[in-house]
C-alpha cells in the first residue's frame, strides 16, 4: 500500500526546505494544508517524521529514511516526465570563484551532464563577490559570505599548504618549515596569508620576507610552477597539478586559512529546486572523492 501522493509531496517539500511556510509557497497551498498533509502521512506511517521546533523543522530518523527515498523518486519522475514532454533541458546558472572554477569545477561538469542528461549548466566565474549579481544565479561556490536570500553550507574543511615546482623542491636540504622562508613566497593576500602560516608553524617571521604579490591564489599557484618559490594553495586549486606531478604539495605544513573555507550558497526556494538538489548531491560526491 502506497501513501497518498499529496501527502508525500507536502512532506518532500517541507523536508527539503525545512519549513512549512516555504513548502506552502512552493506548492501554492496554505501552511495549514501542508501541516495537515504531513500529519496524514505520519498517521499513515504510524510514527513521527518531522520534529517541529519553533520555526525550524528537522527530520526524525524515520523521516530521514523516508525522505531519501521520496526525494530520489521525485527526481527520477521529474526527469522522465521532462523527457516524455520533450521539454528543453533545465539550465542551472552557477557562479564559482575563480580558484575553484578553473582547475576543479569546470573539468567535472561533463560528469554531471552524463549523470543528468536532462540538465544543462551555465558556469560563470568571478574573482571577487561584488563582480557579479548574485540574483542571476541558482548557486554560488566560493569563500565569499552568503548573499541575501541564499542558504549556505560548507563544502568541506579545507587545508592550505605550500606548493612548489619539483625543481624548487630539490633545492630543499632538510624537512624544516623555516627553510621555505629563504625563497620567494607568492602571496594573494598582501603577505597576510604567509604571516598566519608562520604563526601556525611557530616560526618567527623574518623582517623582510621575499614576497611576490598577485591578486589570486590561483595565480600564486601558477606562478611557482615555473620552478622558483612557494605559494599557499589547496586541493581545489593545486590538486590536479599535484596529481600530475607538476607541483609538489608540502602537506606536512598545512593549516586552515580563516578566510579560505569554501561555501555552497543556493536558493532553497528556487523554482528549479529539484535540479538544484540534484546538483548539490552530485557536487558532494565529487567533493568527498577529491
Amino acid at each position: 500500500m502506497l501513501p497518498p501522493l499529496k501527502a508525500l509531496q507536502a512532506f518532500e517539500a517541507t523536508a527539503r526546505l525545512k519549513s512549512f511556510s516555504k513548502a506552502a509557497e512552493q506548492l501554492f497551498v496554505t501552511q495549514s494544508a501542508i501541516s495537515h498533509q504531513v500529519k496524514q502521512l505520519e498517521d499513515f506511517i504510524g510514527q513521527p517524521l518531522l520534529l517541529r521546533q519553533n520555526k525550524s523543522v528537522e527530520l526524525t530518523q524515520s523521516g530521514d529514511m523516508l525522505y531519501s527515498v521520496v526525494r530520489d523518486c521525485f527526481v527520477r519522475l521529474n526527469s522522465v516526465t521532462q523527457h516524455l514532454l520533450n521539454q528543453p533541458p533545465v539550465q542551472l546558472k552557477i557562479l564559482a570563484q575563480t580558484s575553484i572554477a578553473v582547475e576543479w569545477l569546470a573539468p567535472r561538469l561533463e560528469l554531471f551532464k552524463q549523470r543528468y542528461p536532462d540538465l544543462d549548466t551555465l558556469l560563470d566565474m568571478a574573482s571577487m563577490a561584488h563582480h557579479a549579481d548574485a540574483e542571476q544565479y541558482d548557486m554560488i561556490l566560493g569563500t565569499w559570505p552568503a548573499p541575501a536570500g541564499f542558504v549556505s553550507q560548507q563544502l568541506r574543511t579545507e587545508f592550505w599548504y605550500p606548493v612548489c615546482a619539483p625543481a624548487q623542491f630539490q633545492l630543499l636540504t632538510g624537512s624544516e618549515a623555516a627553510e621555505l622562508l629563504d625563497y620567494p613566497l607568492y602571496s594573494s593576500e598582501t603577505g597576510e596569508d604567509w604571516q598566519l602560516w608562520c604563526q601556525h608553524q611557530q616560526l618567527r617571521s623574518p623582517a623582510a620576507l621575499q614576497l611576490r604579490y598577485v591578486n589570486l591564489a590561483l595565480l600564486a599557484t601558477k606562478a611557482v610552477s615555473c620552478g622558483s618559490g612557494f605559494a599557499l594553495s589547496n586541493d581545489f586549486i593545486a590538486g590536479p597539478a599535484v596529481a600530475a606531478g607538476q607541483l609538489i604539495a608540502l602537506r606536512q605544513f598545512s593549516y586552515q586559512l580563516p578566510w579560505g573555507q569554501y561555501q555552497l550558497h543556493y536558493k532553497a526556494d528556487s523554482v528549479q529546486a529539484t535540479a538544484v538538489e540534484q546538483f548539490i548531491q552530485w557536487l558532494y560526491t565529487q567533493v568527498t572523492s577529491r
